[in-house]
């Protein structure tokens, strides 16, 4: 964790120079395990002995995974803001499907704030018994089902602190489900938008324009198979934690919070029950991503974007293969995922 200096961009145009704690926290895979396993089922610890056991992440070199603090700044310039593209293939099913959860996924995340935790905006791929569904308002606690055929659908993952018991809850909101099939291209939109009008904002009040309920950042987190518009899951989030961030003792309004100003990527096959080949998908998948930061007004700005390596998995079964580039504004990463 590091502590950094960097300019809080508020709606009002304004640039804020901020001292605060910045670091993208995200659980390690055992307390992945623990917080996406279904109830009643065993534990994932089980499979750790296989050498195909939890699949593979590629992510920010020196990224969280790794234990470093590698991030990207989340920018705006009153008219855009930080945007994530991802497509990636749907791989074929696995020969055996017993005992598999599998979530494929290209996610950001942030630090966390309040009595939030474990701040993941995940759009996902899933097959096997997986988290897919969400109570909604106002407890947001997350459902299971099993799924032998591949859904998607988009999703935010967090979890609050409990107050009465001081243990972390989980929770999860969802977009609606919808059925992909092998070889088909999925695409993932994470775009922060603003709802209202500069001229609703609230500058005169205690709070700062940025947390007001007229005038506030959204982040949009669409998935839709290419080409076909009516397979599309669409999920506002329009306060951090679903809201829920609010009832802390420093309370949680608005995505331009200073622990929200950086942001973390990754790309993951995080598969659980993959025990040996059987239960691995029968083909590999390509990941194509795009960051784009909004371009700047002084034509010197710049962005620094961190180069990607795998930064989970033992890179045998299954293995990849990454390349990046990048330009003042835009990044662009491919990965191939390879089963062998």
């Amino acid at each position: 964790m590091r502590f950094v200096r960097f300019f809080v961009l508020v709606p009002s145009a304004i640039t804020i120079a901020v001292d605060a704690f910045h670091d993208c926290v995200q659980s390690r895979r055992s307390s992945l395990k623990r917080r996406r396993r279904r109830p009643g089922r065993p534990s994932f610890s089980s499979d750790t002995s296989s050498p195909c056991s939890g699949g593979i992440c590629v992510g920010m070199t020196d990224g969280p995974h790794q234990g470093g603090n590698a991030s990207y700044p989340v920018a705006w310039n009153g008219t855009t803001g930080t945007r994530l593209e991802a497509f990636m293939t749907v791989p074929q099913y696995p020969k055996a499907l017993d005992g598999i959860t599998y979530y494929i996924w290209t996610d950001i995340f942030f630090g966390d704030e309040s009595l939030g935790r474990m701040n993941q905006l995940v759009p996902q791929l899933l097959l096997g018994s997986v988290l897919d569904e969400s109570t909604g308002p106002p407890d947001y606690k997350p459902k299971w089902h099993t799924h032998a055929t591949w859904m998607f659908g988009a999703h935010y993952f967090f979890e609050t602190l409990n107050l009465t018991t001081m243990k972390t809850e989980s929770h999860a909101a969802y977009g609606p489900l919808f059925p992909a099939y092998p070889g088909e291209k999925v695409y993932t939109l994470f775009e922060m938008i603003l709802e209202g009008t500069q001229d609703d904002a609230d500058t005169t009040s205690n709070k700062t324009s940025y947390v007001t309920d007229s005038f506030f950042p959204i982040w949009t987190l669409t998935m839709q198979v290419v080409g076909d518009p009516a397979r599309m899951s669409i999920l506002p989030i329009r306060h951090p934690y679903m809201g829920m961030g609010r009832n802390g003792p420093r309370p949680s309004y608005s995505w331009f919070e200073p622990n929200f100003q950086h942001l973390c990527l990754n790309s993951c096959w995080e598969l659980y029950g993959a025990i040996d080949a059987e239960h691995l998908p029968t083909s590999g998948a390509v990941y194509n991503l795009t960051i784009t930061q909004p371009k700047q007004e002084h034509s010197h700005a710049y962005y620094d974007f961190t180069t990607w390596e795998q930064d989970e998995g033992n890179g045998i079964c299954p293995s990849c293969r990454v390349e990046e580039h990048h330009s003042r504004d835009t990044q662009q990463v491919n990965i191939e995922i390879q089963v062998v």
